[in-house]
């Protein structure tokens, strides 16, 4: 009996979930997971919750030159926009393609003007 009243103290004391800093560090993971996902473009949502169980916020602004994406935890305490809220932010320059479109519009150049030039070769052989 005296073992069982000391392991539930024990318990009680310590905890029996994740620590604090392993939550902020769930969360956090969450929050770059879900940033990652963003095109760039002027719209983003997002559905996922963090490590407290509480759906994630996201905002868009649009500065001169860019756009910035903030994703936002309320953090432990359930109360947005104070110390201990947890953010993510992005950015990307307005009408900026990802890296993808640009390798894929520089291999069409390339391509083209490689069959431009061993077509233009081949009428001056003639």
């Amino acid at each position: 009996m005296w073992r069982s009243f000391v392991v539930l103290v024990t318990f009680a004391i310590t905890g029996c979930g994740p620590s604090t800093s392993e939550l902020r560090e769930q969360t956090l993971s969450v929050l770059n997971t879900e940033a990652d996902r963003w095109d760039g473009g002027k719209e983003f949502t997002t559905t996922a919750a963090d490590a407290y169980g509480r759906q994630l916020s996201s905002t868009i602004d649009k500065t001169t030159l860019s756009y910035v994406l903030e994703v936002r935890s309320v953090g432990p305490d359930g109360r947005p926009k104070n110390t201990d809220d947890i953010v993510v932010t992005r950015s990307k320059r307005h009408g900026e393609s990802s890296f993808t479109e640009e390798a894929a519009k520089a291999a069409e150049g390339v391509a083209g003007g490689t069959i431009k030039g061993i077509k233009k070769g081949l009428r001056d052989k003639k």
